[in-house]
């Protein structure tokens, strides 16, 4: 078979493949491709393998003439607790919404990546990459939010995220040292959401009685409508240097991909269903010493707040702004900065050691935890570690471990308490969220 039979065929098998996750710097992936993630995920001015155009797509002018396949066992373990709310839905539907809830009834992610990079002359190379950019998921089997459900059955609550970006990419040599990059990043996405009957409520505390309500602003699109799914194309720009050797600096940066909306779920996101992609940008610097040592840091800087289902805050839905209106309620996550830190040794020529850490603050303010009990995107450490190691005839493999120790928010004024009736009380209390996660990957690289 064809090296270009070969990579079509792989790339059909990913795209059919599913990739969700709950990701790990709010919900991008900490690294992408194997030794990244060994490495803290550094990879604006150190590319390692073809996935480098996820980060910097001048990178492929480094990694030469070579196919990455690989795949990821990814845990997370996420998990809430309401304390202190007392409602009249609460009265009215018998149940409490105080507890402790658990979030894992899907427990076990294996997310695909592939990679393709081949210097086509001296000062050009090309490439493509397939990899999820995260996602965010959770599976409720006892429903936080049921006590503010008035009617019918509470069922499993959760949603569940997952983005495909698929990035043709071409990088110059504009001078001996330097690089210019720039990929296509055809980005793929798919949500649903259930269990959240008590948010599409048509009146309080009955449609008959219709008091207040309805909630959103297509009380029919919020829950319970399967998979709605969404294309949109972005691109991504980057620039690598070496004004020393073994010295490299870089870093990219891709604007907010605008995605088609959600329409099954237009009355759960602010402006009717939009999901846009966040802006994100970043840099880095490496050195490698006799090729035997090499350090790496980056900067990556993520705005949450671009995208308004993401970064509006609850505070327009208690007082009084429907869901998925323009200007809704949202998650209220801040925007974040990550730093990470990657460093890996040759003891001898085949075999490389790797490890890293990465620090980001968490994106979801102590105000915002009752929405996020669907999305606790909390994680603000990752300890890392992995090898390669060249098998001879072209081919390296390649292995990384990953863990993200337990973070928490607790919630501080996060579940409102204005008034007498939802939206603008929901009995007060706080919701509290925590999250923790290990990963394991492995890759095979062909070198041609």
């Amino acid at each position: 078979m064809s090296n270009r039979r070969y990579a079509a065929g792989v790339l059909v098998l990913l795209g059919a493949a599913a990739l969700p996750a709950q990701a790990t710097n709010g919900y991008f992936m900490h690294g992408y491709g194997t030794a990244s993630k060994a490495m803290g995920g550094v990879g604006y001015a150190l590319p390692q393998d073809s996935l480098t155009v996820a980060s910097n797509p001048a990178g492929l002018t480094l990694v030469g003439d070579r196919y990455d396949l690989g795949v990821d066992w990814f845990t997370p373990r996420r998990s809430s607790e309401i304390q202190g709310n007392t409602s009249i839905a609460t009265l009215l539907s018998g149940r409490s919404a105080n507890g402790e809830y658990d979030g894992n009834s899907i427990k076990n992610f294996y997310i695909p990546g592939f990679g393709y990079s081949r210097q086509i002359s001296q000062r050009f190379s090309a490439g493509i990459a397939m990899y999820g950019n995260g996602g965010l998921n959770t599976d409720y089997s006892n429903n936080p939010f049921a006590a503010f459900q008035l009617s019918g059955t509470p069922r499993n609550a959760g949603v569940n995220l997952e983005q495909l970006f698929i990035a043709p990419s071409v990088a110059f040599r504009i001078t001996d040292r330097q690089s210019i990059g720039v990929s296509v990043d055809v980005a793929y996405q798919m949500f649903k959401a259930y269990g959240l009957q008590a948010f599409a409520l048509k009146g309080f505390p009955s449609a008959q009685l219709s008091l207040v309500g309805p909630f959103s602003v297509a009380p029919d699109n919020v829950t319970d409508k399967g998979y709605a799914r969404s294309w949109g194309v972005g691109y991504r720009i980057g620039y690598l240097a070496e004004p020393i050797d073994g010295l490299t600096i870089g870093g990219s940066w891709q604007p907010k991909i605008h995605m088609q909306r959600f329409r099954q779920y237009e009355g759960l996101f602010a402006g009717h269903g939009s999901f846009d992609v966040p802006a994100n940008f970043g840099g880095g610097i490496a050195y490698r010493w006799r090729k035997t040592i090499v350090v790496s840091a980056d900067v990556q800087r993520i705005i949450y707040s671009s995208v308004a289902s993401v970064g509006d805050s609850l505070q327009p839905f208690v007082d009084g702004v429907k869901l998925g209106a323009d200007g809704g309620p949202g998650f209220g996550w801040r925007n974040m900065t990550v730093y990470k830190f990657g460093a890996g040794y040759r003891p001898w020529k085949p075999l490389e050691l790797m490890a890293g850490y990465s620090y980001g603050k968490q994106p979801v303010p102590q105000d915002q935890t009752l929405f996020n009990v669907l999305a606790p995107g909390v994680i603000t450490r990752h300890y890392t570690a992995g090898a390669s190691l060249s098998l001879g005839r072209g081919y390296e493999a390649n292995v990384y471990y990953m863990r993200a120790p337990e973070s928490r928010v607790y919630g501080q004024g996060s579940i409102p308490n204005n008034g007498l009736l939802p939206p603008g009380s929901f009995g007060g209390g706080e919701a509290n969220i925590r999250l923790k996660e290990q990963a394991i990957g492995a890759s095979l690289a062909v070198r041609f």
